[in-house]
């Protein structure tokens, strides 16, 4: 800019210089010294746009280098007009001097750097136009930003000088650059002829169309035209079938969701008239083919189409408006009405009320009038809304708390569900959804269903929490103690048992005692909350009546005969008596069927421990819990205790967990158990002499018996009667099965059966030699080491038979057979001792006489062969015994 500003005065210098100057007053020096002027601009300019050198031409900003090429342009330009324009003057000025210089030779550089930065300008135009495709929302579109992109980033790698005039090979890369965004150019006339030939609707088409023509793309215009040209033979195919639907539909049109009637109609021949509009709009805006003929064809099919949809909207809108003020104020209504089946309460809210709101609404939306009856509707609808769900919800926590009531509460609890309902009966006769007092009605509701819903919260929480508990544990109770870890004998078992159920039916009675207490808790808090009226009379004051509402229909007999206060008030309270009588003997039977399924359970046990399997491992099956032991009660086997004595235990057992209940006294009793300690003579002596805490409870416990109890209930009990039946024949199953281990010992029945004596004798008198002797001591020692082996326990279903006496016993018995054995082998070899000393002393005798004579060394020798003889009979005869 400021170089353009000293121009002129440049061109005046050269003019004096070549008016004074006799070096320059030739045309050749002249003409040199303007070409240095015009060579340091154009190197002035390249250095501007360069800045020095620091930045190419490609790297810097489109606008700051636009900018910059166009100031140096109009520098080169104003160069040339200044020069012609001193020129003239020099020429019209008489005298002077006439500037003879070659403009081809002055400017020629300048016009040739002029040219170069055009063409510049204009492939950095062509740029920003493609880069426009990188910003357009049409799918495929940006394959061909990209290859523009790579034919600009070739063009821009070239290494040399861009902006001297002087090199060739920009022109000739310019050229390639130019014919390649022609072709590109024809692609993407090619591509957007390929993307309208997709698109059917007019519409979209139109849409579409105004996405390419952003591009402002000179290239897209003739297509443009053509497309526009298609569009319109779509739109006057689309005007026909909007007119077929509209035929088609106009009587049930589809309404868009949550869109009530009217207003659904009348937003659905808005997008009728939208789809046909928005063309026709486009086209007057952006086109002038709606002057043509066909054009002008399109524009009258529009109209009457148009006028059509136009009429259908104030048909509806003008039926509506009439409607709305012709009707009557719909907020008149009974909030409540009941049921026709069930007599139930329901919410008498009209549906058509919040129609009018959602009409109103949409109404309002679409930019069209409404009634003032509407508009009031509507301003009030979120404390109608509130209303309704307000109701909706008590009307839903009375019917809740009506299912949660117990069915053995629901008579006590009869008078506050009345109240309630004579509440909720001001809903049927009295109040409107317009009525000012509904903040008082809700107010009162709450306030009595609050009442209801405490009670009964009390009620339910000492019925299931301190009654109902407390009936669980007592039908979990075992009322029988069976050993768990190892087998008891009978007596131990009856002992612990004995002390078991008395401290059972202690416990059991303290918290029947305790339930009754809650019971009786009950029944004061529902007489504490039943509302009895005051009576009227004076006599009567202090006493307590109960006053049930009667229905509406009871109402109208009230006149028909004269029924004092009081009567009814005596009535109300015989019934609630009733009532706590019916509730007590409910949990009363509750209790005893909790003493049913305890004593159930506890000869379950029974059962299941006696009716195990007879022959089972220990981890098989259930563990026995009784002992006994295998006796020899000669000439029997035995088990002691006998299975009479068992069963007889287990019928002991039976008692004791029924006598359990007899230690439980009904309920009501307790005045007769103080009557009785006072009346019974010895009582507090016993209490007072020191007897401890085990005589207070077992006096206790006979007193308790003496009253009634709940012994005869359980005993009756028909399941209880069918589990006692099978344990009296628990002991008769068990027969077979001592029977089968007591046959186990029968090989050892000779060692009690047999007689030894003559056993012995028999054998001996066969003559058995020693080894014969040896292997009947064997016998007897093997069957001695038998006993010894023989397994300490056998189970026998419940029963862990022990065989330790029986053991010692045939050990005995073995024994004995073993002595009497040896005995005998004594006396016999005694004898034959006795035979041979008696030989040995006669021959030694013979032997020790003198021998005087031949009949002496006779004698003698006859002795010693004698003795020879006897000597082989004797070692047979006396062999070594161990």
């Amino acid at each position: 800019v400021l170089m353009t500003q000293g121009i002129p005065k440049l061109m005046k210098t050269v003019q004096m210089i070549h008016r004074v100057s006799k070096y320059y007053n030739t045309s050749e020096k002249i003409t040199s010294l303007l070409m240095k002027v015009t060579n340091q601009m154009v190197t002035t300019c390249k250095a501007y746009i360069t800045d020095a050198g620091l930045n190419r031409v490609w790297d810097q900003e489109t606008p700051i280098v636009i900018g910059k090429i166009n100031e140096c342009i109009c520098l080169l330009k104003e160069y040339q007009k200044c020069f012609r324009d001193s020129k003239q003057e020099t020429l019209a000025s008489l005298g002077e001097k006439a500037l003879e210089v070659s403009e081809v030779y002055i400017f020629g550089k300048s016009e040739a750097f002029c040219k170069r930065l055009e063409k510049i300008m204009q492939m950095i135009a062509i740029e920003e136009n493609f880069n426009a495709l990188t910003r357009c929302a049409v799918e495929g579109i940006d394959l061909m930003a990209v290859k523009f992109k790579n034919i600009y980033h070739i063009f821009q790698k070239k290494p040399y000088d861009n902006l001297d005039p002087q090199v060739t090979e920009f022109d000739v890369d310019f050229v390639k650059f130019m014919s390649e965004v022609e072709r590109l150019e024809t692609q993407l006339q090619t591509f957007m002829r390929t993307c309208f030939q997709k698109i059917v609707s007019s519409q979209n088409s139109l849409q579409l169309l105004q996405r390419f023509q952003n591009l402002n793309m000179p290239c897209l215009q003739e297509e443009t035209a053509h497309t526009i040209g298609c569009i319109l033979q779509r739109y006057v195919a689309e005007l026909e079938a909007t007119k077929k639907l509209y035929q088609t539909q106009k009587d049930d049109p589809p309404l868009a969701r949550n869109m009530p009637p009217i207003a659904g109609k009348i937003l659905w021949v808005r997008q009728l008239f939208r789809r046909v509009n928005e063309p026709i709009t486009y086209f007057h805006k952006h086109s002038d083919i709606l002057t043509s003929p066909e054009g002008k064809a399109v524009v009258q099919s529009y109209n009457k189409l148009a006028y059509v949809l136009v009429e259908f909207e104030v048909v509806y809108h003008s039926a509506w408006m009439k409607e709305m003020s012709q009707l009557q104020y719909p907020l008149q209504s009974t909030i409540l009405v009941r049921h026709p089946t069930t007599e139930k309460f329901l919410v008498n809210f009209d549906p058509q009320i919040l129609e009018i709101v959602r009409e109103t609404k949409c109404m309002i939306k679409l930019g069209l009038e409404v009634p003032e009856q509407a508009v009031k509707i509507a301003i009030i609808e979120n404390k109608l809304k509130s209303n309704r769900l307000q109701l909706e919800g008590l009307i839903q926590s009375y019917e809740d708390l009506r299912k949660a009531t117990p069915n053995m509460f629901v008579n006590l609890l009869t008078p506050k569900m009345e109240k309630m309902e004579g509440v909720f009966r001001q809903g049927l006769t009295l109040l409107t959804w317009s009525s000012v007092t509904l903040e008082t009605f809700f107010q009162e509701a709450d306030k009595v269903l609050h009442v209801f819903r405490q009670l009964l919260r009390r009620v339910t929480v000492i019925s299931d929490v301190q009654i109902g508990s407390i009936l669980k544990e007592i039908s979990s109770t075992s009322l029988v103690s069976l050993p768990v870890n190892a087998p008891i004998k009978i007596e131990d078992l009856l002992a612990d048992n004995e002390n078991y159920t008395k401290e059972c039916a202690e416990l059991l009675n303290s918290k029947s005692m305790h339930v009754e207490d809650a019971v009786q808790y009950l029944i004061d808090l529902f007489e504490k909350n039943y509302e009895f009226p005051s009576p009227m009379s004076s006599e009567s004051q202090g006493r307590k009546h109960i006053a049930f509402e009667r229905k509406e229909k009871e109402k109208e007999k009230t006149a028909e005969g004269p029924q004092s206060d009081d009567s009814k008030s005596g009535d109300k309270e015989e019934e609630f008596r009733k009532n706590c009588k019916d509730l007590l003997a409910y949990f009363s039977r509750r209790l005893l069927i909790s003493l049913q399924k305890a004593t159930r359970l506890s000869l379950d046990r029974i059962k299941r421990r006696m009716m195990s399997k007879l022959f089972c491992s220990k981890s098989e099956d259930i563990a026995p819990f009784l002992k006994a032991e295998v006796h020899l009660d000669i000439p029997n086997l035995v088990i002691v205790p006998s299975l009479d004595d068992i069963q007889q235990a287990i019928n002991r057992m039976i008692h004791l967990t029924l006598e359990v209940n007899r230690g439980v006294a009904q309920w009501g009793q307790r005045h007769l158990q103080k009557s009785i300690l006072k009346t019974e003579p010895g009582t507090q002596q016993a209490a007072s002499a020191g007897f401890g805490s085990q005589g207070k409870k077992a006096r206790k416990g006979e007193i308790i018996r003496k009253l009634k109890n709940f012994y005869a209930g359980v005993a009756e009990n028909e399941v209880i009667t069918k589990i006692i039946v099978l344990l009296s024949s628990a002991g008769t199953s068990l027969k077979e099965g001592v029977s089968q281990v007591l046959q186990v010992f029968d090989k050892y029945k000779v060692l009690w059966t047999e007689d030894k004596d003559t056993k012995f004798q028999e054998f001996f008198a066969t003559g058995p030699s020693l080894s014969e002797i040896k292997e009947e001591i064997v016998h007897y020692d093997m069957f001695e080491q038998e006993m010894k082996n023989l397994k300490p326990t056998i189970r026998l279903g419940p029963i862990e038979l022990h065989t330790g006496p029986l053991k010692n016993a045939l050990a005995i018995e073995a024994n004995s057979w073993k002595m009497l054995l040896c005995h005998y082998l004594n006396e016999e070899y005694k004898t034959k001792l006795l035979d041979v000393v008696s030989f040995i002393n006669e021959y030694i005798n013979r032997l020790s006489r003198p021998l005087g004579d031949l009949d002496d060394v006779r004698l003698a020798m006859e002795a010693l062969s004698a003795i020879q003889e006897k000597r082989a009979d004797i070692d047979m005869s006396m062999g070594p015994i161990e």
